[in-house]
């Protein structure tokens, strides 16, 4: 098999498991992104210098704010946690005029933290999330070192977007962190719902590097 044989399959082979790479370019944070801080009651603040975290006080008036240890706080935006002990579904309402119709990758970070934190019950939770009505995915807590990510690129209806935790009998929800962040309208082309996220790779890149927005003198972290 020649060398350009061999390309064409690699690149079918991507798009045939829908790997989702999302390029970011060093910039400055847009105004139509959306970060939310849950479980956090302070004024808004920059991670990083570069990106703006908010309470979730606006959006959701169900829960218990938390800490986790500040020695495992990987960022200000995983340092605290919303739990919701009471209730089967508690849901986030976040407002944006400019999503309705338009493309957003959303972000929902858990951080249950080590050593039996936040809860001092050392037993990592699962429950559900579902996003504007629909089932989303099955937030499951391995370890409680963990720190889990779930992704997904969703055209909301309206002006208002709802995501929501339920509890399934097997521990507690709880979330860390909300974000949103605007798409080309034009990119990840789908005749109906949604598209979670199976896998991201980085295609061509000599380090292994990640990068984030606006980054440009201070060392490279995750993608935000």
């Amino acid at each position: 098999m020649n060398q350009l044989s061999t390309t064409m399959n690699l690149l079918f082979m991507l798009c045939g498991c829908l790997a989702f790479a999302l390029l970011v370019h060093g910039q400055a944070q847009s105004g139509s992104f959306i970060s939310i801080d849950c479980g956090y009651n302070g004024s808004d603040y920059n991670d990083y210098g570069t990106i703006s975290y908010t309470s979730d006080e606006g959006c959701v008036d169900t829960g218990t704010n938390y800490n986790i240890s500040p020695d495992y706080a990987l960022s200000l935006q995983r340092s605290n946690l919303r739990s919701f002990p009471k209730g089967i579904k508690n849901c986030y309402t976040i407002k944006s005029e400019q999503a309705k119709g338009n493309k957003y990758l959303i972000r929902a970070i858990f951080t249950y933290g080590p050593y039996g934190n936040y809860d001092s019950k050392n037993d990592p939770p699962e429950f559900d999330l579902y996003l504007d009505g629909d089932h989303w995915t099955t937030i499951k807590i391995e370890a409680a070192s963990d720190n889990l990510f779930a992704e997904i690129i969703h055209v909301p209806a309206t002006a208002y977007i709802h995501v929501c935790l339920v509890n399934t009998g097997l521990g507690t929800p709880f979330i860390s962190a909300l974000e949103l962040r605007p798409l080309n309208n034009s990119i990840y082309q789908v005749e109906h719902g949604s598209l979670k996220l199976f896998t991201r790779i980085d295609v061509g890149s000599t380090t292994n590097d990640t990068v984030r927005y606006g980054l440009a003198s201070i060392e490279s972290r995750n993608v935000r």
